[in-house]
């Protein structure tokens, strides 16, 4: 008589659709928890490949101001000084944008 238990590849691949969705509820509550605020400091993510400069000119292309930069030349730390800012440099071509306090700067 043989068996029925799955294989361990079987089982393995069975779970791959439950991991995905556990990394993209991960992934999404993460961004929710640190949504920008209307007006203030936010962290603004480019694409890997995007320059310094090219960023620098996104954020004062969408009226934001630079605050800093991050560690890689793709991450900025910009002030919006209105509730549109946001929209705007998504526009410009940002990939995330997210509040800098407690990601980018220290909590308050």
């Amino acid at each position: 008589m043989q068996s029925a238990a799955a294989s361990p590849s079987q089982t393995k691949g069975a779970m791959l659709p439950a991991l995905a969705v556990a990394g993209f509820a991960l992934v999404g509550g993460g961004a929710a928890l640190n949504m920008p605020p209307a007006t203030g400091e936010m962290g603004v993510v480019f694409a890997p490949w995007t320059g310094q400069s090219e960023a620098l000119g996104a954020i004062v292309a969408a009226g934001g101001y630079v605050v800093d930069s991050g560690r890689f030349s793709n991450v900025m730390i910009a002030y919006g000084a209105d509730p549109g800012f946001a929209a705007r440099i998504r526009a410009e071509g940002a990939w995330l944008v997210l509040a800098a306090t407690g990601l980018c700067a220290p909590a308050e």
